[in-house]
């Protein structure tokens, strides 16, 4: 029998220990404020898409509790309290998203 890629047994165990979540469960609260700052910031980090990564960097402030992450080839773990600015090959924000 030939071993499975981690690339796909991760992702599926994840899939299955979110479906095995009780209907109607809650975000622990740490979790919400995370999400809820991230989300505060996203309309000020999207305002620098196009700007290259030096200008970003240099006028995005990050609010209290959110971390700021600036790459080119970004990994999809959801981390709620990550604001993430995705670079192209000239290193200018293309994206900047939650998670």
């Amino acid at each position: 029998m030939p071993a499975l890629h981690p690339a796909f047994v991760v992702p599926t165990v994840l899939a299955a220990l979110l479906v095995a979540a009780p209907a109607g469960a809650q975000a622990p609260p740490e979790f919400q404020a995370g999400i809820r700052n991230c989300q505060r910031a996203l309309p000020a980090a999207r305002r620098l898409i196009g700007q290259p990564e030096r200008v970003a960097r240099a006028r995005f402030r990050a609010p209290h509790g959110v971390v700021v992450r600036y790459c080119f080839a970004c990994t999809r773990d959801f981390r709620p309290n990550r604001l993430t600015f995705g670079l192209d090959q000239t290193q200018t924000v293309r994206s900047a998203s939650c998670g």
